[in-house]
């Protein structure tokens, strides 16, 4: 499966696994296939303002579904967050005026719960274990320079508590496993800001430099973070330094390697079994595979398209890599093997 089936932007893939398979129950409508994959794929297309349904099996879009408020703008689906139960997802509305939104929706028959207005440009999302909270960065893209925030979600009931002030252009954002924090990144400060969920505040703050930044005048621009399955390691993705960046969640600001990747690490993800991190190297055309226990890249592979931007897991181990489209170039998910990290064709 190498294009979506219009020239769009494939943002962030949401997996719809229902947890009910787990547990042994009848998996939602929506959740699987028909194809031999048994699952499907969410995939915002934001030039259409739609959600594109797509069976990883047979690479066909089984539906979109439409979304947004406007009949005459393009507003754009910018993220996509799939609930821990598996029962609902979450996408950002990025250019809605003033503000954007977020928007909950059921995997099992593609309906509307409720929506909420956010800040300035909500970019990415991150949702904590137990499904309570969802943390949306306000990217504030077309806006003066300023503190831009992060919006908190209560998402059952999909209610903006609260807009926590952290830096310019908050674009990085995970949740710890714990369900302790949340970290995020700001990429035109280049600092670093831990959230505790018990307060709903920044409790820590540090830069993403190091001292031989600043003496060469060096940014790293930190795109994207992703956390160790024990939240003891933090990995941050440099996009202006080509590297990714790890530091001890306990000693923030204190760099204990650094692994020389692709050309514009971007939204990296840490696979299920917190084995390895995956690296889109966005100007670059390749992805890059690093082995957490030792840090050593496995391998760095070309992508099909340019743009690649971000990962998502199949139950099968099936990795999925979705790549952005670009001027008269289509968007486009590679299909990656996780044993030889070949795209299959």
């Amino acid at each position: 499966m190498s294009r979506p089936s219009t020239i769009v932007l494939a943002l962030l893939i949401g997996l719809a696994t229902a947890a009910s398979e787990a547990a042994g129950q009848e998996p939602a409508a929506g959740t699987t296939s028909d194809g031999a994959s048994g699952y499907v794929l969410f995939v915002g297309l934001e030039s259409e303002d739609a959600v594109a349904i797509v069976d990883p099996a047979s690479g066909e879009v089984v539906r979109k579904i439409p979304v947004g408020v406007s009949t005459e703008d393009i507003e754009g689906v910018h993220a996509l967050t799939l609930a821990p139960d598996g029962r609902h997802y979450y996408l950002s509305i990025a250019h809605g005026w003033p503000y954007g939104s977020v928007w909950k929706m059921t995997t099992s028959d593609d309906k509307l719960v409720a929506r909420t207005n956010v800040g300035l440009f909500p970019a990415t999302s991150a949702i904590t274990p137990d499904g309570m909270w969802l943390f949306v960065a306000n990217y504030n893209l077309h806006g003066d320079p300023q503190t831009d925030t992060v919006s908190v979600v209560h998402a059952p009931t999909m209610t903006e508590v609260k807009q926590i002030p952290v830096c310019t252009k908050p674009h990085g954002l995970v949740a710890s496993n714990d369900g302790s924090s949340v970290y995020v990144s700001c990429t035109r400060d280049n600092v670093l800001k831990r959230i505790s969920l018990s307060t709903l505040s920044v409790v820590d703050s540090t830069s993403t430099l190091t001292e031989a930044d600043r003496a060469e005048g060096k940014v790293c621009y930190p795109a994207g973070l992703a956390l160790s399955k024990d939240d003891r390691r933090l990995y941050v993705a440099c996009h202006r330094h080509a590297e990714i960046r790890v530091m001890p969640t306990d000693r923030l600001g204190t760099f204990t390697d650094a692994i020389p990747v692709g050309d514009g690490p971007y939204l990296i993800k840490v696979d299920p079994a917190g084995e390895r991190l995956y690296v889109p190297n966005r100007n670059s055309q390749s992805f890059t595979v690093i082995d957490l226990a030792s840090h050593n890249v496995i391998a760095t592979k070309p992508s099909s398209a340019t743009h690649p931007h971000t990962f998502t897991f199949g139950p099968d181990g099936t990795v999925f890599l979705s790549m952005e489209s670009h001027a008269v170039v289509p968007g486009a998910i590679d299909v990656i093997d996780p044993a030889t990290l070949e795209t299959r064709r």
